[in-house]
C-alpha cells in the first residue's frame, strides 16, 4: 500500500477512518483492510461493479461466486467438476 494513500484515513475522531476518496476508493479500502492484516496473506477484491444490476433489472448478479469458487479450487489442488 503506498504512503500517498493512507493519509485518506486519517481521522480527527478516530485512529483513523474507513472512508476514503472517492477517486481512490478501492485503493483506501485495501488500506484500511491491511491495519488488520500485518501477519496474514490476503487480497481485496473489489467486486462491487460487477456484483450489482441497477435499473428495472437491478439486484444482485452472483458474478463473484464463480470466480471466488474457482480460486479456492485452485488453491485446494482440486478441478472444478471433481
Amino acid at each position: 500500500m503506498w504512503d500517498d494513500y493512507q493519509d485518506q484515513l486519517e481521522s480527527p475522531f478516530a485512529d483513523f477512518t474507513n472512508l476514503g476518496g472517492r477517486a481512490a476508493g478501492t485503493i483506501t479500502a485495501a488500506c484500511f483492510l491491511s491495519k488488520f492484516t500485518k501477519k496474514y496473506h490476503w487480497a481485496h477484491l473489489d467486486i462491487a461493479g460487477t456484483a450489482w444490476r441497477s435499473g428495472k433489472n437491478k439486484g444482485s448478479t452472483g458474478r463473484p461466486v464463480s470466480m471466488l469458487t474457482q480460486f479456492l479450487l485452485n488453491r485446494s489442488g482440486q478441478e472444478q467438476g471433481e
